[in-house]
């Protein structure tokens, strides 16, 4: 019984499948109603480089590093023939999943990105816990000394019906699985340009040179080269499902043309982002309270 589970796991992951648990769809959903205002504006100011304060002026040479998404390098996942480098079969990647518990992980340094062929199909697969971008080979990872604080910036934004939960009835970071630790990487990730954007459209500074650099970002998180990291629980697929959503979200914001020119329809655009990302804690929230 558990092999035919995780067999249909593995084939919704590979074949974009959106299937998803009623019940867990409905206490998103409800969580979503409870969630804080602006968790984002939360965000813990001792441990993070990147303030929420509004942009300072730079130099031109300076504006990239300042404003830009930071990333890290990684290996490229294909061999100097051009192959992918890591290659499994459906019933290679069924065993990895047995014999590692249910959640296949690979380090950035191992190879996350891996063809999964089944049947004819090949399917370019990220089982790492970062967002990446193969066209760049960049992960969206933060260092391993700011994981603690991330992890407890998610577990202190809880929604009404947990509040006050202690942390021992969530999942630690350890067992996350890769797709939640992922999303909480991101958003910690993100919320500097999120409110740096945030400065610009209400200080009406259009031509701030941050907005140019926020736009290219958002639009290169959009774009199909970033890897989500594979879904591998029931839990999963409905996260999976909702970070598709927000690639798109965040294409629309990094390819709007002449904000300046548009702006009521720019801020409804960034307030859509931002309200959908601050949901994400919710969520988070919830899905680290089950077990998988």
């Amino acid at each position: 019984m558990k092999r035919i589970l995780l067999l249909l796991l593995a084939i919704c992951l590979l074949g974009a499948c959106s299937t998803e648990k009623d019940k867990e769809k409905e206490t998103a959903q409800a969580g979503t109603e409870n969630a804080q205002s602006s968790p984002l504006q939360d965000k813990p100011e001792e441990e993070i480089k990147k303030e929420q304060a509004e942009p300072d002026e730079t130099t031109e040479s300076d504006d990239i590093g300042k404003f830009s998404i930071p990333t890290v390098q990684v290996p490229s996942p294909y061999n100097e023939e051009g192959n992918m480098a890591k290659e499994h079969t459906m019933e290679e990647y069924m065993e990895l999943i047995e014999k590692q518990g249910g959640i296949v992980r690979f380090e950035m340094d191992d190879y996350p990105v891996r063809a999964i062929d089944n049947d004819k199909v090949r399917n370019i697969t990220n089982l790492g816990d970062a967002y990446i971008d193969i066209s760049e080979n960049a992960a969206y990872q933060i260092p391993k000394s700011e994981i603690p604080v991330v992890y407890e910036w998610f577990l202190s934004v809880q929604p009404e019906d947990l509040k006050g939960t202690p942390a021992s009835e969530y999942r630690t970071w350890e067992e996350a699985t890769n797709l939640e630790r992922g999303i909480m990487q991101m958003v910690y990730l993100t919320a500097p340009s999120l409110n740096n954007l945030g400065y610009i459209i209400e200080n009406d500074e259009y031509d701030h040179p941050a907005l140019q650099i926020i736009q290219q970002d958002f639009f290169q998180l959009g774009s199909p080269s970033v890897l989500i990291p594979a879904p591998q629980t029931a839990t999963d697929m409905t996260m999976f499902d909702l970070m598709l959503k927000m690639k798109y979200q965040w294409e629309q914001v990094g390819k709007f043309e002449n904000p300046a020119e548009n702006r009521a329809e720019f801020e409804k655009l960034y307030k859509e982002l931002r309200s959908e990302t601050n949901n994400l804690f919710v969520r988070i929230n919830y899905v680290l309270t089950q077990t998988y």
